[in-house]
């Protein structure tokens, strides 16, 4: 699958989309997980059970922030789980073992014998010289110019480095590239990623997945490269397994994982398909997949996603949305065609008891220096996505893997409706406010009131935290920006509120 779509995709899904950070209120920050296991645990005439809030079905409210410019209308249906009891858990991110691997590999690809994907996704010679004609003919241009004054001839002298110092990295990949890629089989295991790079073996490959924080990873593919299985364990931006096939070559995988956000489409002519279009300029030309069908149902599709659940031992994951689209590719071809592959896109999430885990606190991020180098570090919500049409599955990601350490609270007390609802309509009039000062105007639409689970995290702890009963006030935002009118931002939660203690949660810090 494209990593990429792990920023523009599903993970805008899991951001809160509120159009600006949170107040510093008490009601905001100050959290202490301890606390709030204590208060789940906690009864009285200020509390609620599930039942207790299944009457509610519809929420309406019209709010105004005049010196902040926010207008807030909330006509939503409220949907309550159909459960007795609401929980706490204690979770961790799971890392990925070589049994994990296995069982993923058998799953996919059966007895088959795979190949090293690392050495298979090497670029050629022949990939390296279209890019080492390109760098050639721009130092050339530059080496043609000539300056005007002393400050042009400075500037043509550092281009004239920079291009030739691009130029020299070219020719020495060139140098050390395959003619063709290599076929080795592999047992598919984990590769750790600084003792690859120690080794000199696909170097800049290695280096590039190091830089970006890259723990272990096992990249194994069919001898034709027709399908593959990525799979990697990386602190900074969440462990991931991945399956990609088509009949032009596997997908390019990146150390980004996630999958798409469905509601990311557009309509090209002659096509009755949405397009996800993953940020794709509104004049690009698409070429199908050659011999590409998906005339199945979706109720077929989804059988097959959740037997090969069921063969993994997956079970405890439900549907929670889908539908038929044509999915942008990267497949790093040559042939400069961008190539869309239709199929049925098919979104999982964890349940507790019928009860989706789905992320709507939004997506942990933390960034810093530490020492001299600079550490970017993304938690994404646990997502399983799938791509299925006539041929079966295409495409596979399990995002961000939970591990379920313990059941903190069995039962938890939740906070009365009226009392989330009356946070709402003090905190959304001002998270909804926008810093730039060319953003003259806020419009909020609310048009769902969910009460799911979230994953909130510890203060002091980027990959460990709680599963909790969040609610996720749901809609639209759009931005009047001077001189160009409204600017929609994607359908997201606008609002996320912890249902024990009834705190908004902050989507960047992850509680």
């Amino acid at each position: 699958m494209k990593k990429m779509r792990f920023f523009a995709a599903a993970m805008a899904m899991l951001l809160l989309t509120a159009c600006a950070e949170n107040p510093d209120a008490d009601i905001i920050v100050h959290k202490d997980l301890d606390k709030l296991i204590d208060e789940a645990q906690q009864t009285g005439e200020s509390k609620a059970e599930v039942e207790d809030l299944q009457q509610y079905d519809h929420y309406a409210a019209d709010l105004t922030n005049e010196g902040l410019h926010v207008k807030v209308h909330a006509d939503a249906d409220v949907d309550i789980p159909q459960t007795d009891k609401l929980s706490v858990f204690r979770v961790k991110q799971h890392d990925f073992t070589n049994e994990d691997v296995e069982k993923f590999r058998r799953a996919f690809f059966g007895d088959a014998e795979v190949y090293d994907g690392f050495l298979m996704g090497q670029e050629t010679k022949a990939d390296l010289e279209p890019q080492i004609a390109s760098a050639r003919a721009v130092l050339e241009a530059e080496a043609a110019r000539v300056p005007k004054d002393d400050g042009e001839a400075h500037d043509h002298e550092i281009l004239m480095q920079e291009n030739q110092h691009y130029l020299d990295e070219l020719q020495a990949k060139y140098e050390a590239a395959p003619v063709e890629p290599a076929r080795v089989p592999t047992d598919g295991k984990l590769q750790n990623a600084a003792e690859k790079l120690a080794s000199g073996e696909n170097q800049s490959y290695w280096e590039w997945q190091t830089g970006l924080g890259c723990r272990e990873a096992a990249d194994m593919r069919t001898e034709d490269n027709h399908a593959a299985l990525y799979v990697q364990n990386n602190p900074n931006y969440s462990n991931y397994i991945a399956y990609s096939a088509t009949p032009l070559g596997t997908e390019f995988m990146t150390v980004l994982g996630g999958g798409h956000y469905l509601q990311q489409t557009s309509r090209q002519n002659g096509s009755d398909i949405p397009l996800l279009d993953d940020g794709a300029e509104e004049d690009t030309v698409f070429t199908p997949i050659p011999d590409d069908s998906a005339a199945l149902s979706q109720e077929d599709a989804q059988k097959q996603a959740e037997e090969f659940l069921h063969k993994v031992g997956m079970d405890d994951f439900a549907f929670s949305e889908g539908g038929k689209y044509q999915v942008r590719l990267d497949l790093r071809r040559s042939d400069g065609n961008e190539y869309t592959q239709t199929c049925y896109v098919l979104q999982y999430f964890r349940c507790f008891d019928g009860v989706m885990l789905d992320q709507v606190s939004g997506m942990k991020s933390e960034e810093g220096w530490e020492g001299e180098d600079y550490r970017k570090q993304l938690w994404p919500g646990e997502m399983v996505e799938f791509m299925v049409n006539d041929t079966g599955i295409v495409g596979f990601c399990w995002n961000a893997a939970l591990e379920i350490v313990e059941t903190v609270v069995d039962h938890a007390a939740l906070k009365p409706f009226d009392t989330v609802t009356a946070t709402f309509e003090q905190m959304m009039p001002m998270t909804g406010a926008s810093n730039d000062p060319e953003h003259i105007g806020i419009d909020i639409d609310i048009d769902r009131v969910t009460l799911t689970y979230s994953r909130i995290s510890e203060k002091d702890s980027f990959d460990t935290g709680l599963v909790v009963p969040v609610w996720g006030f749901r809609g639209k935002c759009k931005e009047v920006v001077e001189g160009f009118g409204q600017e929609p931002y994607p359908y997201g939660t606008q609002m996320a509120i912890n249902a024990i203690d009834g705190s908004v949660i902050n989507g960047t810090l992850g509680y």
